[in-house]
């Protein structure tokens, strides 16, 4: 039995399908238990609980030998810490897991995750890092970049944000490189070395065949949504008094000055990772978008202004 943390999430979706098209035995672990919408999740048993919850950890390990931990946050809340959810959280399902008996365990980490960071972001996923790997456990670290795919987080937000504002924000000049990979590839990657020996005790930095700027990410989406849109350079030091405000006023802010210390630094590996040796081709984000992004967006002019850098 395979147990998935953060099941419901965006990336623990397609890597539930693909587990269940392999004919393995899934159990999920959420905060709810549906019913969902995702056609993904139709059917899954889940446990419900926190990470927080030795407990309910308790109850979802019986019968598991392999875990699959997803959980993170990229945003803190008034209930919920990066402290919290990221090392104490981790700990709380490596605890569980040892207790269990599972024999396996694959950590979801993010790329940029180093002793040095300078993101509370990115020092609390090394804490949680550092657990994994004096857990005793047989575990698999993965640091993706930025992960896209239909309903994400990170193309959606910018293709719906292009619907309805004449203009889109660049953070600093946009010059700053990221390496998507495609969100099947991720879970594809996943799945194979659940079982690969070779895999105990690696950490692996995925990243697409495209290192990208920031602006041309943009460019890409408004391409392949028909729009075009002003791309309007926002100096760091304007987004961080704007994020500072947001912090105080709102409780899930949707800009905070962690994000823009992220933004700030390229977030690409030059890693060796074994795709071949899993039969994986990493797919390009410049051919992928447009198989979501076209089907999931209105009609519109197409006789708008040029896209241009101001």
């Amino acid at each position: 039995m395979i147990l998935i943390t953060g099941c419901t999430g965006f990336l623990g979706s397609e890597l539930v399908r693909q587990l269940r098209e392999a004919g393995k035995d899934v159990r999920g672990f959420a905060r709810h238990n549906g019913p969902f919408k995702d056609p993904n999740l139709r059917g899954l048993m889940v446990s419900v609980g926190s990470i927080l919850d030795p407990q309910a950890l308790a109850r979802a390990m019986v019968g598991v030998d392999q875990v699959i931990h997803l959980v993170g946050i990229l945003v803190e809340t008034r209930g919920q810490s990066f402290a919290d959810i990221h090392p104490l959280g981790t700990e709380n399902v490596l605890n569980a897991a040892k207790k269990a008996g599972v024999n396996r365990f694959i950590h979801m980490s993010s790329l940029g995750t180093r002793p040095d960071a300078k993101s509370r972001y990115h020092q609390t996923k090394w804490q949680s890092e550092e657990a994994v790997r004096q857990s005793g456990l047989d575990f698999t670290i993965l640091r993706p970049s930025v992960i896209f795919g239909r309903h994400d987080s990170f193309t959606t937000l910018f293709a719906n944000m292009a619907r309805y504002s004449p203009v889109l924000p660049l953070l600093g000049h946009g010059d700053n490189r990221m390496q998507p990979v495609w969100v099947e590839d991720v879970a594809r990657f996943i799945v194979q070395c659940l079982d690969d020996s070779e895999a105990v005790g690696q950490t692996y930095e995925l990243g697409g065949p495209e290192q990208l700027t920031f602006k041309e990410i943009l460019e890409k989406i408004l391409e392949n949504t028909g729009r075009h849109r002003a791309l309007v350079p926002v100096p760091f030091s304007l987004l961080k008094l704007q994020a500072a405000f947001l912090e105080r006023l709102l409780p899930k802010p949707p800009l905070t000055r962690d994000q823009l210390i992220m933004a700030g630094e390229d977030n690409v590996t030059d890693m060796e990772v074994p795709w071949d040796r899993y039969g994986i081709q990493p797919r390009r984000f410049s051919d992928e978008i447009g198989h979501y992004l076209v089907n999931s967006q209105p009609k519109v002019n197409k006789t708008h202004t040029r896209v241009h850098a101001a």
